[in-house]
């Protein structure tokens, strides 16, 4: 009787151990960014930039490109993004992760009459933005 009380003691232990374990889920592997283009970072040391972007319902963001690399999860809502050299219109979904254009212009907007919130990471030279404006 002993050992059935302590078996069940361990195995309620075990039980509340793996329900406690941390979980990874693939979202994706990448090489490419909206536009096709190989992801390459800069040279030398890095500054990563993280920030949250709300494109408010009925917004968008203007035309603007980027020297570096930028990463961007989807967090809620959905962003059109209209790359303006190709031509190409992609539409990233919450839960979606994108790897935005390098050195292209294009612009973004909020879709279907809600509000986007995007977490973006940028890695640039120390110092340096990773956002150029179209000049009007």
């Amino acid at each position: 009787m002993k050992f059935i009380a302590i078996a069940a003691v361990l195995s309620l232990s075990a039980g509340a151990a793996a329900a406690q374990t941390p979980v990874s889920e693939p979202v994706g592997t990448y090489a490419r960014t909206l536009s096709g283009q190989e992801i390459l970072a800069p040279q030398g040391p890095l500054q990563v930039t993280v920030t949250r972007t709300t494109i408010p319902a009925g917004g968008q963001l203007p035309p603007h490109k980027h020297p570096y690399a930028r990463y961007a999860l989807i967090l809620e809502g959905a962003v059109k993004v209209t790359n303006l050299v190709t031509g190409a219109v992609s539409v990233v979904k919450a839960g979606e992760f994108s790897i935005e254009s390098r050195d292209q212009w294009h612009k973004g907007e909020a879709m279907d009459g809600k509000p986007a919130v995007l977490l973006v990471i940028d890695q640039t030279p120390p110092g340096e933005t990773n956002l150029v404006r179209m000049a009007p």
